[in-house]
């Protein structure tokens, strides 16, 4: 399937998911969404029919998450977003990935968890993040599918492991930043990019004009897009960064600046 094709059967999903929250007045949820899919979503807000939607990936600062559009609170002036405030009731659930022997277990990243996931059957979509913490690892998932990997999974690459599902304030998902400070001409997109990640303003505009860069989770595809405090950035192949605060000027006019760097 090509890309167009995906997404128009992506937007044909959201849409048939917001309008059964609406008329039936009860939650749905979507399942698992990457960071383009949100960005999708934003852009048909007003397609939508008018009720509230929350975001959720099973902790805060998640990078895939889930919607629930709120059937229950309609309203009457576009659609509003919610905290979401009754976590519990979305149907995800952490699973704790562990060596059987950690004496004799290997090294292992992101993707090996996420491929042999993958490999037992599980779809994509059914996965949030992976938080990988030494030598275990936490994943989120449709809570419908937590005992089938439970019971499916036992070796990661070379690693015979075990699993185990827990609570999601067992888990540590506390985010770490790595703070970046510089001089820039303006707070134009571009510009803090380069800054970010150490690297030239014309490496960046391809970037930008291949669709790679999001803001708040929202496709910019503008070089001299405007960033303000607290903006996330999303930038694939490179990382994501928070735009803490903007500072004085210096004698040659520049700003000052200071990023926060997902780690």
């Amino acid at each position: 399937m090509n890309l167009e094709k995906e997404e128009l059967l992506f937007r044909k999903i959201i849409s048939e998911s917001a309008k059964s929250a609406y008329h039936k007045e009860i939650c749905v949820y979507t399942d698992f969404l990457n960071i383009n899919e949100i960005s999708i979503f934003h852009s048909m807000e007003k397609e939508l029919p008018l009720l509230a939607y929350s975001v959720y990936g099973g902790y805060e600062g998640a990078e895939r998450v889930r919607i629930c559009f709120h059937g229950d609170l309609i309203k009457e002036h576009g659609n509003i977003s919610l905290q979401a405030e009754g976590k519990n009731d979305y149907p995800i659930q952490c699973l704790r990935i562990y060596p059987a022997s950690e004496k004799f277990a290997g090294e292992l990243d992101h993707r090996d968890y996420l491929g042999a996931i993958l490999n037992v059957g599980i779809e994509r979509s059914k996965l949030g993040d992976i938080l990988v913490r030494g030598k275990e690892a936490y994943c989120y998932c449709d809570s419908r599918l937590s005992e089938f990997i439970n019971t499916n999974l036992s070796k990661v690459r070379h690693n015979i492991v075990r699993v185990e599902v827990i609570k999601s304030d067992e888990v540590q998902a506390t985010i770490s930043f790595k703070e970046v400070t510089g001089s820039v001409a303006s707070f134009r997109l571009d510009s803090l990019i380069a800054l970010a990640f150490r690297t030239s303003r014309s490496s960046i505009t391809g970037l930008i004009a291949g669709e790679k860069v999001f803001v708040n989770a929202r496709l910019v595809t503008s070089n001299s897009y405007m960033l303000k405090p607290d903006d996330i950035v999303s930038v694939r192949g490179y990382g994501k960064f928070k735009v803490k605060e903007q500072g004085g000027i210096s004698k040659k006019g520049r700003i000052y600046a200071t990023l926060s760097i997902y780690q």
